[in-house]
């Protein structure tokens, strides 16, 4: 499916986010309490594509522990209990990186004013979460494979698989 496909379904699902089936139930088995409690600070969105990734991971590589807890906290740094990337920052972010990337970095500089910070999370939304991820108790594995998930520079097998399915997954 061309990205631009794939972009504008992720968008509508977020417009229209359902709940995944027995959501609850997996994240029990996969997460602290702890991490729960972050995760479902997360939009309904959110929660539901983390899901959807973390399914798909489970399903291709069975046993994977800390492959799956990354798939479905790798996207915890798109808040910050304050603010929240929204449609808007998620959109800006796309075109930008592609048409003006030297802006992109200039809007998501560090200390944003308010209309700024959901852009500099969904910038930084990989370090953030990572470090919330530490936080919370997370394998040193997980909080790399967090830190790393828009990284395609990195050879390693399972961040290529955890970034193939976060790309892949609406």
């Amino acid at each position: 499916m061309p990205g631009w496909i794939l972009r504008i379904s992720q968008g509508l699902t977020a417009l229209l986010p359902h709940p995944e089936p027995d959501e609850d139930c997996f994240t029990q088995h996969w997460l602290t309490e702890e991490q729960q409690v972050a995760f479902q600070e997360l939009p309904n969105h959110d929660r539901g594509h983390l899901v959807r990734v973390a399914r798909t991971l489970k399903a291709r590589a069975p046993g994977h522990h800390d492959l799956i807890v990354a798939g479905l906290l790798h996207d915890l740094g798109k808040t910050n209990g304050r603010q929240t990337v929204r449609l808007c920052d998620r959109t800006a972010k796309v075109i930008l990186e592609r048409l003006s990337p030297s802006l992109l970095r200039w809007l998501a500089r560090p200390d944003p004013s308010r209309w700024r910070a959901g852009i500099v999370l969904a910038v930084h939304h990989p370090a953030i979460g990572a470090m919330r991820a530490g936080q919370l108790g997370c394998s040193d594995r997980v909080v790399w494979l967090i830190k790393h998930h828009e990284d395609s520079m990195i050879d390693d097998p399972e961040l290529r698989l955890l970034a193939d399915v976060d790309e892949a997954t609406p």
